[in-house]
């Protein structure tokens, strides 16, 4: 019991640090005047101001490099095993931390500005990147691992249940940016540091890179007829997550004119809103629930829908927080039967690379979502709510086209 604590407390730390970032970057960037950038091209006389794109457009970079990376780490845990993968990202990500800190304060001091300290960030940012992204998919496996078919969703649950955890901590700590912008993402280093040597004495190592087949670690490919059709429906989902996510604070900002500070308080508290609703329905749902995983993402995602639709008509801060309720709502239901589907269409030492290929459709998501977001909030601030809207009605279509469950989908 000690050591599935010590790894879902590892997952929770992997949640924190990915909103709590999405709660402080659009406010950040602002305070950095990173959307007054002006690119220019002085031999053809072009100039290109990118405004919130070039915010938003960190998050896409960094979601490139961790869909580019993933698929490698979990070929790796399925060759030298969970734990030192696990350990190497969790590391990795306080280190990264502290090196896009170091940029961010020279920023926001004074000492670089503008297009040079824009491509400071991006390094420090695809640096983290590259090395935090090793952790995911390897505690993925490690739940596969450990767990029989019969008791896998519940197993991938209580790890998204407690990356959700995480995911609501996380925006809380955006609320000390009243002592510096940088000073939540200091906390959040050292809180990742700490999981870290939890694993190291606490986790125990498994025993299926010991069973592979000889030889490197097997490349999966995404269009594999197995699982395609998880991998696609994934990276729309989280296409539409990313985009969402990366222009909310905007948002925020301007639907309810609030400056920076407070803005980001209360997006923070928007996000501790849906982390809520996500674990109510893993608790409340997943956890009881004992069918074939894919009906959880039929039944989740129309509330997703529900919460995209809120969003392009809300107003006011009640609307926007019930927005989010009920986006909650679906992401909880409809996450752990996406992710459990495709595992049970794979082998046991196919299983770190299949949850780093998974990870690697929701990370290109993340790349394509906030760019394309950036994009439609510069033409109307509701646009990437209506288009997530419509996304969603064509993925719901599509998942109530397939089978009660992978194996089925093969049957076909």
């Amino acid at each position: 019991m000690r050591s599935m604590l010590t790894l879902y407390f590892a997952m929770m730390t992997v949640g924190m640090g990915q909103t709590v970032v999405f709660a402080i970057l659009p406010m950040l960037g602002r305070e950095l005047k990173l959307d007054e950038i002006i690119f220019t091209l002085p031999l053809l006389n072009i100039s290109f101001a990118p405004k919130e794109m070039a915010i938003t457009s960190l998050s896409a970079m960094t979601a490139l490099v961790f869909a580019l990376t993933s698929p490698f780490w979990g070929r790796l845990s399925d060759r030298f095993g969970r734990k030192p993968i696990i350990i190497f990202g969790l590391v990795g990500y306080s280190v990264g931390t502290l090196t896009f800190n170091t940029a961010a304060h020279f920023g926001l001091i004074g000492v670089v500005g503008g297009v040079s300290l824009y491509l400071m960030l991006v390094v420090t940012r695809l640096f983290h990147a590259t090395i935090m992204s090793a952790t995911h998919p390897a505690a993925s496996a490690y739940i596969v691992d450990v767990t029989n078919l019969k008791e896998r969703t519940k197993g991938i649950s209580r790890l998204g249940v407690f990356n959700q955890l995480g995911t609501m901590i996380g925006p809380a700590l955006a609320w000390f940016v009243s002592i510096s912008f940088l000073t939540p993402m200091y906390m959040q280093a050292a809180i990742t540091f700490a999981a870290a040597l939890l694993v190291v004495f606490f986790l125990p190592p498994t025993e299926s890179h010991k069973r592979r087949p000889s030889g490197p670690a097997k490349k999966l490919s995404a269009f594999d007829p197995r699982y395609r059709t998880f991998v696609f429906i994934g990276f729309a989902i989280f296409s539409m997550m990313g985009m969402v996510q990366q222009t909310l604070g905007f948002y925020y900002q301007d639907i309810l004119q609030l400056e920076s500070v407070r803005s980001a308080q209360l997006f923070s508290t928007a996000m501790v809103v849906s982390s809520v609703a996500v674990l109510v329905a893993q608790f409340g749902i997943v956890q009881r629930y004992n069918g074939p995983p894919i009906r959880l993402v039929r039944f989740g995602l129309p509330f997703c829908l529900i919460g995209y639709l809120v969003l392009a008509n809300a107003q006011n801060l009640p609307m926007l927080l019930g927005a989010m309720a009920f986006f909650g709502l679906g992401m909880g239901m409809a996450g752990p039967g996406y992710t459990v589907s495709a595992t049970l269409a794979v082998d046991a030492h196919e299983q770190g690379a299949l949850a780093g290929l998974m990870g690697s459709a929701a990370g290109m998501g993340f790349v394509v979502g906030p760019i394309l977001g950036g994009f439609l909030y510069r033409l109307d601030p509701t646009l990437p709510y209506w288009s997530a809207a419509g996304v969603m009605v064509m993925v719901l279509a599509a998942v109530w086209n397939l089978g009660s469950d992978a194996r089925e989908l093969v049957k076909k």
